[in-house]
């Protein structure tokens, strides 16, 4: 039965989608939404044909101070190297959703590259001097509020060399008051403001002298 549980271990997503995540490691699984855990909680395993079927403790999907749960797991089940999830929602019923093994993290195919926060760190000013970012340590203040912040590597071979992604380091962050995330590259920091029904308005930030 340990080997049950060790091929179970380890990160499961949806193949191509941002959306359903778990986190397996022992008897123990965290399902995420959009990478906000839903979920957590320890589980059996239980032998069903050639299928293991995972009997969690709990089973209700919930956000985080929320009062009710939204959905609920009717089922979780192992067969051939994937995880077969099915929910249930009180509007639109049963869900399922089948998940296979990644090696991405929350943040997705990314690793975190905090040596280069040294370069980050000053003042950073769009050229007509309107808009300003600051970056103190491993903080980002900008528009009077502060975030917490990382920085990411794409592992993917296809990605230039040089260019990282300034992310909040709670991966469930994806956005930043309607800008997208922080772009670093070439010594210039860029983001966009996304605007409905129509082409998003770029932003570049140079360190200020």
């Amino acid at each position: 039965m340990k080997k049950a549980y060790a091929q179970l271990d380890g990160a499961w997503e949806e193949r191509g989608v941002i959306g359903t995540r778990i986190e397996i490691d022992g008897g123990r699984i965290t399902v995420l939404w959009c990478n906000t855990p839903v979920l957590e909680t320890v589980f059996k395993i239980q032998e069903n044909g050639g299928e293991l079927d995972l009997i969690l403790k709990k089973n209700g999907l919930r956000y985080a101070g929320s009062a009710a749960d939204y959905a609920t797991v009717e089922r979780i089940g192992y067969r051939d190297g994937a995880l077969t999830l099915c929910e249930y929602f009180p509007i639109t019923g049963e869900s399922c959703t089948v998940l296979t093994k990644t090696e991405n993290s929350r943040f997705g195919n990314y690793e975190i590259a905090d040596g280069v926060l040294r370069e980050l760190q000053g003042t950073w000013k769009t050229a007509d001097g309107l808009y300003e970012i600051v970056v103190r340590r491993d903080e980002l203040q900008w528009n009077g509020k502060k975030r917490k912040i990382c920085v990411l590597r794409s592992k993917s071979p296809y990605e230039p060399q040089g260019r990282y992604l300034i992310a909040d380091q709670d991966p469930a962050v994806c956005e930043w008051e309607g800008f997208s995330r922080f772009e670093y590259d070439g010594g210039r920091l860029t983001t966009r403001l996304f605007v409905c029904d129509a082409p998003g308005i770029d932003f570049v930030f140079e360190k200020a002298r």
